[in-house]
C-alpha cells in the first residue's frame, strides 16, 4: 500500500506536539486477520535511525528499492543510497511492523525477510503553520503481500497520527491504478479530495495515470 510522496530531499520539521508527543506512544499489538490471527506488534521509532537494528534498516532499504524499480506505485525513478534511505523512511516517526510470536521484538540479527510485515512514517504535509496536516508512507513487505497488513498499518496510522497533534491527513499522490491502496483508504474513512491528472509515467501502464488526493480529518 504505498503512499509516499514528498520530495526526499526535503525535510518539514514536526510541530511542537509531534516532538512532545513521540517519545510517550508505545507499541500497538495486533492480528492479521489474514494470517491464522498471526500476533503482529507495531514499535514506534522516535529517536532515529540508530536506535533501529542496521541490519532491519539494509532489509527495508533493499525491500524500497526494489518497489521503486518496479515502477508501479511510487514517484522515483531510482533508488535511495542506505544512509539517504535511513535518514529519509526514519528521521521523524515511524512505525515498524513485526510478528512477535517468539517475543523477540527489535533484536538485532532476527530473520527479517520471515518477520518484518512493513513499516510506515509520518511527517507534516506542509510547513510552519499548516504543519499539523501530516502524510504518511508506507511499505508493505514482499513476505506480507495478501495477508491484511496494509489495513493494519493504516489503522496504526490513524492511532499514532492524532496522539502526535495531527489534526488532517494528506497523501496527495495515490495512483488511480492502484486498487488495493484505494480500497484501503477508503474503508478506513478516507476520501477522493482532488485529481491530478496524467500525473506519472508508471511502468505498469501505456499511458499517463492520475493521482488521487485522499483526504480524512484524524481523530474522529
Amino acid at each position: 500500500m504505498p503512499s509516499i510522496l514528498e520530495d526526499p530531499s526535503t525535510r518539514n520539521p514536526p510541530p511542537k506536539a509531534h516532538t512532545d508527543a513521540a517519545p510517550t506512544l508505545t507499541a500497538r499489538k495486533t492480528t492479521l486477520p489474514k494470517s491464522s490471527s498471526a500476533p503482529m506488534t507495531l514499535y514506534p521509532i522516535t529517536g532515529g535511525p540508530q536506535t533501529v537494528p542496521k541490519d532491519l534498516i539494509k532489509f527495508l532499504h533493499e525491500e524500497f528499492s526494489a518497489e521503486i524499480l518496479r515502477g508501479g506505485t511510487y514517484p522515483m525513478e531510482q533508488p535511495m543510497a542506505l544512509d539517504q534511505f535511513a535518514d529519509y523512511w526514519f528521521g521523524t516517526f515511524t512505525a515498524l511492523a513485526i510478528l512477535d510470536d517468539e517475543g523477540e521484538g527489535l533484536r538485532e540479527g532476527r530473520n527479517w525477510e520471515s518477520v518484518c510485515m512493513g513499516t510506515f512514517y509520518i511527517k507534516p504535509n506542509y510547513p510552519g503553520r499548516c504543519s499539523h496536516i501530516c502524510n504518511a508512507g508506507f511499505l508493505t513487505t514482499t513476505a506480507a503481500r495478501g495477508k491484511g497488513v496494509g489495513q493494519a498499518m493504516g489503522e496504526a496510522y490513524l492511532e499514532f497520527a492524532p496522539r502526535l497533534g495531527y489534526t488532517y491527513s494528506v497523501f496527495n499522490l495515490v495512483f488511480a491504478n492502484n486498487p488495493a491502496s484505494i480500497r484501503i483508504w477508503e474503508k478506513l474513512g478516507f476520501s477522493v479530495i482532488g485529481r491530478v491528472p496524467k500525473a506519472a509515467r508508471l511502468a505498469n501502464s501505456e499511458d499517463l495515470v492520475d493521482a488521487l488526493i485522499f483526504g480524512r480529518e484524524l481523530g474522529n
